[in-house]
């Protein structure tokens, strides 16, 4: 039983570490919220979580579309449930669709709102969820 607890326990540091990695990532470059577009990204991994229900009653699966940095938090942006159309953040009279977009700091807040307030942003997901999308998030920024 000990040793489960010290291996729960260094599996919340390692979690709590990867995401402040990220979000630090994200303010080195100057980004708010990345928003991908599943459909034409081709990433090595589907980014995905398991999204439980506040009484646990319920469970989803969820497809992540983006990263978002609220004040120093970071949420996973769901698509299909968070307010969040990526043919809404280009110009389609100028401009090819994106594959992804990045908004900056203030741009994202201005976007996308609180997160605490608005249904698809979810900060659930198990460490090898995150790291999945830790993953997109870097072929992302590739495809820029």
């Amino acid at each position: 039983m000990k040793k489960t607890q010290e291996l729960a326990a260094q599996v919340s540091q390692l979690f709590a570490s990867a995401k402040k990695e990220l979000l630090a990532n994200m303010e080195q470059k100057g980004i708010g919220a990345i928003i991908w577009d599943n459909a034409t990204a081709g990433f090595h991994y589907i980014p995905e979580i398991i999204h439980r229900s506040d009484d646990e009653k319920k469970v989803r699966v969820a497809r992540i579309m983006g990263l978002y940095n609220y004040k120093g938090s970071l949420y996973l942006i769901e698509e299909d449930r968070a307010p969040v159309n990526i043919n809404k953040l280009y110009d389609p009279d100028t401009e090819v669709k994106p594959t992804v977009v990045t908004l900056s700091e203030d741009s994202a807040v201005r976007t996308l709102g609180d997160p605490e307030t608005v249904k698809g942003y979810t900060q659930q997901g198990s460490l090898e969820e995150w790291l999945t999308i830790a993953d997109c998030y870097f072929e992302a920024l590739n495809e820029e």
